[in-house]
């Protein structure tokens, strides 16, 4: 008896040899970014250095961090929010803790001019963004969204993240700072730059700009559940019946137009005019 029969395999006809079977391969490595990048903004990452802060500003393990963050510490939303406060440089872990950077406490300080400039090194510490940065500085940036997303392919982000790469861009960097002429293009905000008083001032010479817009009255009605540029532009608009130029009003849905044109998908032009009252002058 053969060995084959002894182990109970179906006899083979004399002369052929039995089939083998085939082994399956491994799947497929799943392609990875060469440059990274976080899937939260700026301003998500920071609630994970709130919450240290809250807690007393002292390092915290994993389990501790997501209790006092409501969440579950093996959740996926959890864990990328903890990876863009690291990616950001808001938070390191030391001896297996979650502590607070220089940075992290900095981006939290009551002082404006140190937030700042807190925020604008953390944008720049995500090494997608510094790149964007050295390759369009005094630049437009391509046209969104095909264009920015295809710019960070070649950086190395893998294409079938390049949108999530691009919207957590495109907030983080309103949120440090760097669209206060617009988002078509990044400048770096200046270290201890104006106060709030001077933004209004400038603000009211040019067109409001998505980094202005998200500096509004905390006393306002909540609007967290709308996209970050929609509640920035719902908090500057006046309070009702006061008086608002209609130049005002222009520079207003100027800023609402550009911000559609930034989060929204579509072609064409919308343009704002104000035609002010003639005599409206005497009239005053």
């Amino acid at each position: 008896m053969t060995n084959d029969q002894k182990e109970g395999a179906p006899d083979s006809p004399p002369g052929q040899r039995r089939p083998r079977l085939k082994r399956r391969g491994r799947p497929p490595e799943r392609e990875q970014s060469t440059i990274q990048f976080p899937y939260m903004d700026l301003e998500t990452a920071m609630t994970v250095a709130s919450a240290i802060l809250r807690s007393g500003g002292v390092g915290v393990s994993r389990e501790q961090l997501a209790g006092l963050m409501n969440q579950s510490a093996g959740g996926g939303n959890f864990v990328q929010k903890v990876a863009a406060a690291r990616l950001f440089g808001l938070v390191a872990i030391n001896g297996g803790k979650y502590e607070l950077t220089d940075a992290g406490f900095n981006i939290l300080d009551s002082d404006e001019a140190r937030q700042k400039t807190a925020r604008r090194d953390a944008f720049l510490s995500v090494p997608l963004y510094q790149r964007a940065y050295s390759e369009f500085k005094g630049k437009q940036l391509p046209p969104r969204p095909h264009g920015l997303e295809q710019a960070f392919v070649k950086f190395g982000v893998v294409p079938n993240q390049k949108t999530n790469a691009r919207l957590a861009f495109d907030k983080s960097a309103m949120q440090a700072g760097f669209f206060v002429n617009g988002p078509d293009r990044l400048i770096e905000p200046i270290a201890g730059g104006p106060s709030s008083g001077e933004r209004s001032r400038v603000a009211n010479e040019i067109n409001l700009t998505a980094d202005d817009l998200l500096i509004g009255a905390k006393s306002k009605p909540d609007v967290s559940g709308f996209h970050p540029f929609i509640q920035g532009l719902l908090d500057t608009l006046p309070e009702p019946a006061t008086n608002w130029t209609v130049e005002g009003r222009a520079k207003w849905l100027q800023a609402a137009a550009n911000i559609f044109d930034l989060i929204y998908k579509g072609s064409g032009q919308i343009d704002i005019t104000a035609k002010p009252e003639q005599g409206s002058a005497d009239k005053s």
